[in-house]
């Protein structure tokens, strides 16, 4: 069976936004430093330290040997940055295909890790775009991205969706968990960004990020549990996403969108439906409900998820729907199974039909990104 992972990261090269941003911009633009400590990391505009490079560069190391920080660039495994490299890395796998995310730019939240400067965001998405999508062209049939998207205003969203949607391998669009001008994405506001989005046949892609008020801060995570309170719960904010956009309607008005939570797990998702047809049966009335059909009619079609290691939620793909699920490895990140992705298949889907399997580890993830695997 050809394998599609839903969720990789690509690495951005140390020189990304110094070669591509406007001239204007490029010495208070994103820079790659060498750190105190020891190892490199980005500094962003804005931010009051840097961002060590270590936890998003851990392909192929050993739990014990994770590290947060002190990872210099020329330790970083090829396959994170350069487009050979990367296919030789997935053929090691047994991965044929792969979506790609950022690593950096996962910070950039739409736009709110410039603390205002929307100018600069807009530029930083914008060059990072032009680079996935030279990055995915080394071989179209396997490679593909999600493109960042500045929510400086819907104009913005959409201008960029236009623009990038037209860009080679870009398959879908990557917005923040929740907007950042702190609407909610029910507001009627961005009915133009679902129109762009469906006409321009992209996905909606909701990467793991904070939850609204989750304090990511120096002294939460100074304390005790700091860390692995955030690890531990973070899957949780894309279903606050997925619930706005659902009972807005969003799905009924625009068929053919799809949104995808990305890196967020899946065990969650059985729950989230039951409790969802629920409201749907006992609510929809007094609150005079937009929705044309049940929830859990949307599952599959319009909301798919993705996972890397949920055991519970293949045990329960029955609830979720199978036709919503995603497999993904996650490289070159923390989660990832890589170079073992076959290994943590076969143990995902041991008495798994062959037909539950192939949708999962790749028909599914062909529908919604629009690979072929003939």
């Amino acid at each position: 069976m050809k394998i599609i992972s839903a969720d990789d990261h690509l690495s951005e090269t140390p020189d990304l936004w110094e070669k591509r941003l406007p001239k204007g911009l490029r010495e208070k633009g994103p820079r790659f430093v060498q750190l105190p400590g020891g190892g490199d990391g980005w500094l962003m505009p804005g931010a009051p330290a840097p961002r060590p490079l270590g936890l998003d560069v851990m392909a192929g190391r050993r739990y014990e040997d994770y590290q947060a920080s002190g990872i210099r660039w020329q330790d970083v495994r090829p396959g994170c940055y350069e487009p050979s490299a990367r296919l030789r890395d997935m053929d090691e796998g047994g991965i044929w295909g792969t979506v790609l995310y950022p690593n950096v730019g996962l910070g950039f939240g739409g736009g709110r890790g410039f603390s205002g400067d929307w100018e600069m965001a807009i530029a930083c998405m914008r060059a990072y775009n032009d680079h996935l999508s030279e990055f995915c062209s080394h071989n179209l049939n396997r490679l593909a991205g999600a493109a960042l998207v500045p929510m400086a205003s819907t104009e913005s969203a959409v201008a960029e969706v236009q623009r990038a949607g037209k860009l080679p391998g870009i398959r879908a669009a990557m917005l923040p968990v929740f907007p950042a001008d702190q609407k909610e994405w029910n507001h009627p506001d961005y009915e133009p960004l679902w129109s762009a989005l469906e006409d321009n046949g992209l996905a909606i892609s909701i990467h793991i990020s904070e939850k609204r008020g989750q304090k990511i801060a120096p002294w939460a995570m100074a304390h005790p549990g700091g860390a692995e309170t955030m690890i531990n719960t973070i899957t949780l904010g894309t279903a606050e996403a997925f619930s706005y956009m659902m009972w807005s309607g969003v799905f009924d008005r625009h068929p053919g969108l799809k949104v995808v939570s990305v890196e967020s797990g899946i065990g969650w998702l059985g729950y989230f439906r039951e409790r969802a047809n629920n409201v749907y049966k006992r609510h929809r009335y007094w609150t005079h409900s937009k929705l044309q059909h049940e929830p859990g009619e949307y599952f599959g079609r319009n909301i798919f998820a993705t996972f890397e290691e949920d055991l519970v939620g293949i045990r329960t793909r029955d609830m979720i729907g199978v036709d919503a699920l995603l497999w993904s490895s996650d490289y070159p990140h923390t989660d990832t199974s890589w170079p073992k992705c076959r290994e943590n298949i076969d143990e995902h889907f041991v008495g798994v039909s062959d037909t539950d399997k192939r949708k999962v580890i790749a028909e599914n993830a062909a529908r919604v990104y629009g690979f072929d695997l003939n």
